[in-house]
């Protein structure tokens, strides 16, 4: 007879196995959630989706990049002065793909490299929770971060389609788990390197990841200037750190080969459409069409805006903003909208969670400071350029306003939630909040969606 488990043991065995549990169980519910909609969806839905997979099987054709691809000229977008990283890697996908299914259909390619950003996203989710477990010590709340960003909706809806976001925003989350692991005083060589290299390959895929990649370089900077006497940097002599080297150095070679030349030849990180389009393309366009059929005949001024009544940028930010940016990204902003009625309690939810912020954590750390930093930086960029799209196009349209544009940092953000919890003192505070924060997700996310799909949102789905 063996000997049994004494209640202490059996308590010891839950705390250590538990959350990891619990962390399984969410990734096989998202993987759900994903591979359903990469099925059913309908083409169409996802934001831009049509246009990524058409650009995507004309890099499954060549090794470099497409000569002439109409896709991108009726969008004004030229490839060979763009990043173009994410279609590469989907063109390479399909190419696997078409090895064993030569003769696949256009539906079933879509399905596939559908389900190639469902995998992608996992690796999001994944190291999400691996920066979670470098700051904060309750095993428990460690995976809370993971709870929230698998029910967050548009999350989840965008991880179901093709789009270059998902492998741009699993670059990122990768690129700050190993800036945090620095803070962390873990390897400063190996771990700077792996930050580095994730953020320039996070720059060739989507050029609106530059000012994340400026934000979190400014902090690596600031860490080394404060820590150089404690920094032990390793002489570069192994393999594997050459490698590294060598292919930040690639990476860095290939930014440089597009944002600095557009910056010399164009004077812009990227160019306009007119700069290297005819005109005649650039008003045919997709921009082109939105741009004549939507925009002021003049650009407001700050100063016009405000005579006409239009918010100022402080309160367009705390009345319409966070509003709209909540909206799209816990409702679904694509081709098609769905904007469930529990957002309102989302925006109460954020005020709350800062409240305890300030509240209970008196002493942040540099590396809580260097994260908030991070994401208040990039979101103040969004901000900055929704409210310049606003005097182009008129209040009150949000064109530029996506939810999507925000999941570079999200990981922060739900990281964040999960740190001050750790620190809230009050047990009724901490247990009242984490508990109204799984029923607020839970109601609000994939699963009503997808529980409804068959009545509600029966001509989204095929």
């Amino acid at each position: 007879m063996g000997q049994k488990l004494i209640p202490q043991e059996k308590d010891s065995i839950w705390k250590s196995w538990g959350p990891k549990i619990l962390l399984a169980i969410l990734l096989l519910v998202f993987s759900a959630y994903t591979l359903f909609l990469a099925v059913k969806l309908d083409t169409g839905i996802v934001p831009d989706e049509p246009y990524r997979f058409t650009v995507s099987r004309s890099f499954s054709t060549t090794w470099g990049i497409p000569e002439y691809v109409p896709a991108t000229n009726s969008a004004g977008d030229n490839l060979h002065r763009n990043p173009f990283l994410g279609y590469w890697i989907f063109g390479r996908a399909l190419n696997v793909f078409n090895l064993f299914a030569p003769a696949a259909t256009s539906r079933q390619q879509i399905v596939f490299l559908r389900i190639f950003n469902a995998i992608i996203s996992m690796g999001t989710v994944f190291f999400t929770y691996l920066i979670s477990k470098e700051l904060i010590k309750n095993k428990w709340l460690q995976v809370l971060p993971v709870f929230m960003l698998t029910n967050t909706l548009m999350f989840v809806f965008l991880s179901g389609g093709v789009s270059y976001d998902n492998p741009a925003i699993l670059a990122c989350t990768i690129g700050i788990y190993f800036l945090v692991r620095v803070f962390n005083n873990k390897d400063f060589t190996l771990n700077s390197l792996g930050f580095l290299i994730s953020i320039a390959i996070a720059c060739q895929i989507k050029y609106s990841i530059l000012p994340l990649a400026l934000a979190v370089v400014i902090a690596w900077l600031v860490y080394i200037l404060i820590h150089r006497k404690q920094i032990n940097i390793r002489p570069i002599k192994k393999a594997k750190t050459i490698a590294l080297v060598v292919i930040l150095l690639i990476f860095i070679g290939f930014n440089i080969a597009i944002y600095g030349v557009n910056l010399v030849k164009f004077q812009s990180l990227i160019p306009d459409c007119q700069d290297t389009f005819p005109l005649e393309v650039c008003q045919s366009s997709t921009f082109g069409i939105r741009y004549q059929e939507m925009a002021l005949s003049e650009k407001l001024t700050l100063l016009e805006a405000l005579k006409q009544g239009h918010p100022d940028p402080i309160r367009y930010f705390f009345d319409e903003w966070i509003r709209e940016m909540l909206k799209r990204i816990f409702g679904i902003m694509g081709h098609k909208n769905y904007f469930p009625i529990v957002v309102s309690y989302f925006h109460i939810a954020f005020y709350w969670l800062i409240l305890l912020g300030f509240r209970y954590i008196k002493k942040p750390s540099f590396k809580t400071l260097s994260l908030v930093g991070i994401f208040g930086f990039y979101s103040f960029v969004l901000i900055y350029m929704n409210y310049d799209s606003e005097l182009v196009y008129g209040f009150n349209k949000y064109v530029a306003l996506q939810g999507r544009y925000i999941f570079p940092v999200i990981a922060i953000a739900y990281v964040m939630i999960s740190h001050i919890l750790s620190k809230v003192s009050n047990k009724l505070i901490k247990i009242g909040t984490i508990c109204l924060l799984v029923l607020l997700f839970l109601y609000g996310g994939p699963i009503r969606f997808i529980w409804y799909y068959n009545s509600v949102f029966a001509d989204w789905f095929i």
